[in-house]
């Protein structure tokens, strides 16, 4: 071997001994960094996993509190459409009254809704065609005042109107019906549902 070829061999030598180096020391930087990341990628991956969680039961929170408005609405809903068919039957069977408690009942009406002064009553056309015998003298037995029997039939169905002096009293089963509506709303959502 020459000296030539001795120094080349040396310096061949020298050359695979510093790319060693450099490829141990780059393995070892790589695994460091490989480490660091997968470090980082754990601590992110419960980072993002703690928010979705925390995500996943306020999403869940916000299911449950919608679901139970929408439940409350739904019962109130319900609630309401029961008392306004439990109203309009009551209303319904009043008018379907016989006539003897149909007029019966008229006559409590006009006690309890009569002035003490001089006034007229209005019947429906169909309440005029049926009126009892000596209904207007069993009327101002009951008045607080004399009411006059009108012979113009009121544009109602059920119930009469009072008039005074130019004022009128509706005094219809609907008109009473719809000035009570709220306190017998109240009256019946106790009395059903109620615990």
């Amino acid at each position: 071997m020459t000296g030539l070829e001795k120094i080349l061999e040396e310096i061949k030598s020298e050359s695979d001994k510093k790319a060693e180096e450099i490829l141990s020391s780059a393995r070892s930087e790589a695994e460091l960094m490989e480490q660091a990341a997968q470090e980082e990628g754990k601590k992110l991956s419960v980072d993002i996993l703690s928010k979705a969680q925390k995500q996943y039961e306020e999403i869940l929170a916000r299911g449950k509190s919608s679901a139970e408005l929408e439940k409350h609405k739904t019962m109130l809903e319900a609630k309401q459409q029961v008392i306004t068919e439990m109203l309009q039957n009551a209303l319904d069977e009043m008018k379907r009254l016989p006539d003897e408690a149909y007029f019966s009942l008229l006559l409590q009406l006009i006690e309890k809704h009569s002035l003490p002064q001089m006034g007229e009553i209005r019947f429906s056309q169909k309440d005029i065609s049926r009126l009892p015998k000596h209904f207007e003298k069993k009327i101002n037995a009951v008045s607080k005042g004399t009411l006059l029997l009108s012979d113009t039939a009121a544009n109602i169905n059920s119930g009469f109107i009072l008039i005074y002096g130019g004022i009128e009293e509706n005094c219809s089963f609907e008109a009473m019906f719809r000035s009570k509506h709220e306190e017998l709303t109240d009256e019946i959502s106790r009395l059903l549902f109620s615990h």
